[in-house]
Formats: C-alpha cells, sequence, structure tokens
C-alpha cells in the first residue's frame, strides 16, 4: 500500500479528530468549573467537593453503559449470551484489525487496507440493520395491536386487563415490549412513565400516538375503546398512503440512486478492473486534490437528492 496516500488520509482526520476532541474537552471543563462554583457557594468543603465530582463521574459512566444496552435491546439483544458474544466479536475484530494494520501495513494493497480497517464495523452495522428490521416488524404490528386491545376493552377488560393480553398472545417483538409494560404495571410503577419509556424504546410515530392517546384517556376519561378503534383505522390508511406515495415516487427514487450511486460505483470499477488508470487520482497530489473533492460534492449532492425525496407524513 503507498504509505504516503495512507499518511495524507490520517493528516486530513487528526484535524478534525483534535478539533471534535478540543470542543468536546472545553465542554466539559466549562461544565466542572460550573460545577466547583456551584459547590463553593454552597459552602461545600474541597474533599467533599472531590467525592461529588468523583460520583457524578461513575454516573455519567452509568449512563453510557445503560445507553449502550437501550441501543441493543432496541435491535432485541437482550439475552446476556447474545450480548457477550456480540461483545466478544467486536472486541476480536478489531484487535484483528489493529495487529494486520500494524504489522502487515507495508505488505497490504489499498483494497486489502480498506477491507481491514472496516472489519470492526460489522457488528454494529448488525446491529443496526437488525433494529432497523425489529422497528419495522413493530410499525406492521401496531394496527393489528390496537384492534386486539379495542375488542378486549369491548369484552369488558380493564385497560390493564387488555395489556396484560396483548402481552400473552401477541407475537415478538411488539408482544415482548408489551410484556415489559405489563411486568412495570406489576410492580407498580406510574402509568405515565411507563408509557413514556415503552414509547422511547420502539421510537416510532404510532407508539408516540398510542402513549398520548393513553394518556390524555387516563388523565381526562372518554371513550378509549372509540378512539383506539379510530387510530388504528387512521394507522392502516396511512400504511396505504405511504405504499402509494412509495409506488408514485419509484422513478424519481431509482433516478435519485443512480445518479448518486454511478460515480461511485464508476470510480470502484476503475480502481478494481483498470487500477493503471487511477494512478493520477492515487498518487499525484493534484489527482488526490481533485479525488477528495469530487467525494465530497457526490457525498452534498447524495445528501441533498435524498432529502429532496423524503416526504414526511
Amino acid at each position: 500500500m503507498d504509505i504516503g496516500f495512507l499518511l495524507l488520509v490520517v493528516a486530513i482526520t487528526i484535524p478534525f479528530a483534535i478539533l471534535a476532541f478540543g470542543l468536546n474537552w472545553k465542554a466539559l471543563q466549562h461544565k466542572d468549573e460550573r460545577l466547583q462554583l456551584l459547590l463553593k457557594r454552597a459552602g461545600i468543603e474541597q474533599t467533599q467537593q472531590k467525592k461529588i465530582q468523583k460520583s457524578l463521574y461513575e454516573i455519567n459512566r452509568s449512563k453510557t453503559y445503560l445507553r449502550l444496552m437501550s441501543w441493543l435491546k432496541k435491535a432485541g439483544i437482550t439475552e446476556q449470551i447474545a450480548i457477550y458474544q456480540l461483545v466478544a466479536a467486536e472486541v476480536f475484530l478489531l484487535m484483528a484489525s489493529s495487529y494486520l494494520i500494524v504489522t502487515r501495513l507495508h505488505s497490504m494493497d489499498s483494497k486489502l487496507f480498506v477491507i481491514t480497517a472496516l472489519l470492526p464495523l460489522f457488528p454494529i452495522a448488525y446491529v443496526i440493520i437488525r433494529k432497523q428490521k425489529r422497528q419495522e416488524k413493530m410499525r406492521k404490528q401496531f394496527p393489528e395491536m390496537l384492534d386486539a386491545l379495542v375488542r378486549a376493552l369491548h369484552s369488558g377488560y380493564g385497560i390493564d386487563g387488555g395489556l396484560n393480553m396483548i402481552a400473552n398472545e401477541f407475537p415478538q417483538p411488539l408482544g415482548q415490549e408489551m410484556k415489559e409494560v405489563t411486568r412495570q404495571l406489576a410492580l407498580g410503577i406510574n402509568m405515565r412513565e411507563i408509557l413514556r419509556e415503552f414509547q422511547s424504546r420502539v421510537e416510532l410515530q404510532e407508539a408516540q400516538f398510542f402513549v398520548v392517546t393513553l394518556i390524555i384517556q387516563r388523565e381526562t376519561g372518554g371513550q378509549l375503546a372509540a378512539i383506539l378503534s379510530e387510530l388504528s383505522r387512521l394507522m392502516r390508511r396511512r400504511e396505504v398512503f405511504q405504499a402509494k406515495l412509495r409506488t408514485m415516487t419509484a422513478e424519481s427514487r431509482f433516478t435519485a440512486i443512480f445518479i448518486g450511486s454511478a460515480p461511485l460505483l464508476y470510480l470502484a470499477y476503475k480502481y478494481l478492473f483498470d487500477p493503471k488508470s487511477m494512478q493520477f487520482f492515487l498518487s499525484d497530489p493534484l489527482g488526490q486534490k481533485m479525488l477528495y473533492v469530487s467525494l465530497i460534492l457526490i457525498g452534498t449532492g447524495t445528501i441533498l437528492l435524498k432529502k429532496m425525496l423524503r416526504i414526511r407524513f
């Protein structure tokens, strides 16, 4: 692999990394200064201040762990064995990638270097894809869940009993989320807090509508069965409208995908099958600048096309 090309990439990346680190460090310093000033105004001694700051650091570290576990939970990865396997795979790939880059850098070509550098991203991509598929499946299940809840209410069940019935009979992944809701209800947790946590776990507009409906009904009253039935009807109509919209915009979306991907596919083809024609862009300083500018413009254009075709409803 061309060491000069690698050094150029590192030289371009390092200033942005240093800038991000500096801004984050400055924000943390400002936060610590404000905390120290607040503790001094409260008349707390220096030794006690250090204990409080240490406790806050432990809390922040726990929050990072909780955010990671919440992210895995949204992907349906809840069993300890699966979590350990995923973490072990990430650590192994990270160590293997680092070892190969450090020890075999001089004998690597560009293609092998890129593949090796991307190895640690595979477990992360797996979690992201699994999370998206799980959310899409829950979105399709939501109208059916609302219909089942309406039938339970018409049969004489209360809202708690209806949720418990859905938790026991509804398939995953939405049934699993409902089991968590009923478990928290059995522990005596406030319904509003349970619904808010359910909304944060599911991250769907349908869940937001459902949560707001239940909270308003519990505080103001009303015919919950009729409201949920109308909500289910609106969700189904929204699904039909979304399918029609995808059909009507299929040509435009294909054109945008082709325009955005054609230059990259052409560059990849030339790099793999005609590498001599790419030497100017990989070895010459002017060619490298032209390549970087072109990639930035292609990426910017792709993002703009994606935003132009994104219709929110």
